[in-house]
């Protein structure tokens, strides 16, 4: 099977080759995401845990429970140059996000929605005609939440 996506951290001590496209890409703003990025959102693409294979790299792992689902977050980065490679989730253990700023060509995947829109910074844009939702896609129950497509670019915290 061919090379989908390789990437890695800024120090180049921790590679991944993705064997197959990400089930998603999206921009969380949530305010763990946030946190863990230190910045306004988290660009994230979501794979079945197996589609995802690392180098022989080290990669620490920072534990996290996440106030909505009150289920653990792991945050996994390079312990040589911090680097935030991705996460996984006991909530979802068979997946995996990795950061889409850690891609070798981050324009190589599409971000195709937006979450945790309540949550976002003063001064971010959500675009126009992609899917944006208030809080998760889903609720903890699994069910659909609603979304939002606006017709032209909008702040998300209007002044």
């Amino acid at each position: 099977m061919p090379v989908v996506l390789e990437g890695g951290c800024l120090c180049g001590k921790v590679r991944f080759t993705a064997s197959q496209p990400p089930l998603r890409t999206f921009a969380c703003h949530c305010t763990f995401c946030q946190r863990v990025t230190g910045t306004s959102f988290f660009a994230e693409s979501i794979f079945p845990m197996d589609a995802v294979r690392f180098n022989d790299g080290e990669l620490k792992r920072y534990e996290h429970v996440s106030e909505g689902s009150q289920k653990k977050v792991f945050v996994h980065f390079c312990p040589s140059c911090g680097t935030t490679v991705g996460l996984t989730f006991e909530r979802w253990p068979d997946l995996r996000a990795i950061s889409r700023g850690c891609y070798d060509d981050p324009n190589a995947v599409e971000v195709t929605s937006h979450i945790w829109t309540e949550s976002a910074q003063t001064g971010v844009v959500l675009p126009a005609g992609i899917e944006c939702f208030a809080r998760a896609r889903a609720q903890l129950g699994g069910q659909a939440e609603p979304a939002t497509k606006h017709a032209m670019p909008v702040l998300a915290r209007p002044a």
